[in-house]
């Protein structure tokens, strides 16, 4: 992520998959409906442990990396079939195609 939008979009999408209510948000991380809805919106930049606790309550991590593994993350047009060793240790999802277009999907390891 690189703006603020791109923030709230991420924290927007997890609430609505998770069924979370703006209020039930509010106050499990003890900010007011009005800060959550704001920062949700992309309205306003979030302190850093606003942003933590939103992410934390809805099962998300902030994690900072360099910006040369974090572009290793944007997608550049197809499947991804390779993962770096920081890549596996956070997670990241790690099917791609291998192979041409006519291949199986094969999980990578």
């Amino acid at each position: 992520m690189k703006t603020v939008g791109q923030f709230a979009a991420a924290l927007s999408a997890a609430k609505q998959e998770q069924g979370v209510t703006l209020a039930a948000l509010a106050t499990n991380t003890g900010l007011t409906p009005l800060a959550v809805r704001q920062i949700l919106d992309g309205k306003v930049s979030p302190r850093i442990s606003n942003a933590m606790a939103l992410a934390s309550e809805l099962g998300l991590e902030l994690v900072l990396m360099p910006k040369t593994a974090a572009a290793s993350f944007e997608s550049k047009g197809g499947e991804r079939t390779l993962l770096s060793p920081l890549e596996r240790q956070l997670g990241a999802p790690s099917i791609g195609i291998v192979g041409d277009q006519n291949s199986e999907v094969k999980e990578g390891r």
